[in-house]
């Protein structure tokens, strides 16, 4: 009896504990503000040379999943249906919003660095595999209040378990998880250059993130036939949906 009326006055005490260890894990500002979404109807355009262009706003389906919290991705595809090749760089992309603010593309290794640097780091405690408690308790789904090979999802093969890792001697130690993945940044990135007759490049290509007050963007794309004085530019409209839609 008396057991049983120590661990219901343990109990709420190292829950508590509990939580604030485990929230003091993680970093503060974790929850980036979602950017404002685009409407996903994707723009296809075909100039008079037989050049066709379809530009999807603010598409992404790479690694890390959540690139749009930091960057604005657009996938663009170039289909060159001309008979001359056709060439175009960075410098001949561009955004602008209906204030006329222009945005240049961001060169793909900057965006992963931006990620990379931006990106929380997670730290998990790491148990020793002997240590002593000062009181039993319900932990991860599995009740120990003495000598036994496991606490929670952790197995330990010796140590008296208590209710909360906090009352371990000696501390845990920590490790932090890995930056995310930003491989896909540079190997899907479009490719700037030149394209072949009845060829195609495909890509992502990065921008800033829009700021809360735009609700309009147009990415103008150029491209010149090679060997001829020709210089096209194909203007691609889309709208700006408000935050929640």
């Amino acid at each position: 009896m008396k057991n049983s009326l120590r661990l219901a006055l343990f109990f709420p005490i190292g829950l508590a504990m509990a939580i604030a260890f485990i929230a003091s894990c993680y970093p503060s500002g974790y929850n980036i503000p979602p950017p404002p979404p685009f409407a996903p109807e994707p723009n296809v355009q075909t100039s008079e040379d037989s050049v066709r262009i379809t530009v999807i706003p603010s598409y992404w389906t790479g690694s890390p999943g959540n690139l749009q919290n930091y960057v604005t991705p657009f996938y663009i595809q170039i289909e060159n249906f001309s008979r001359q090749p056709v060439g175009f760089d960075y410098s001949d992309i561009l955004l602008f919003d209906q204030f006329r603010t222009q945005y240049s593309p961001l060169n793909p290794q900057a965006v992963a660095d931006i990620v990379e640097s931006s990106a929380p780091a997670y730290a998990y405690p790491v148990y020793p595999n002997v240590s002593i408690g000062i009181a039993g308790g319900y932990y991860g789904g599995f009740y120990r209040g003495g000598w036994g090979p496991y606490y929670g999802p952790y197995r330990r093969p010796f140590g008296f378990y208590a209710f909360n890792p906090i009352w371990y001697y000696p501390p845990p130690a920590y490790y932090y998880s890995k930056p995310p993945s930003t491989k896909d940044v540079i190997t899907e990135a479009l490719a700037p250059g030149t394209v072949s007759p009845n060829a195609s490049v495909r890509g992502y290509i990065f921008f800033k993130q829009i700021p809360d007050d735009v609700n309009q963007v147009t990415l103008d794309i150029s491209y010149g036939l090679e060997g001829t004085p020709v210089y096209r530019t194909l203007s691609f409209g889309f709208p700006v949906l408000p935050r929640g839609q």
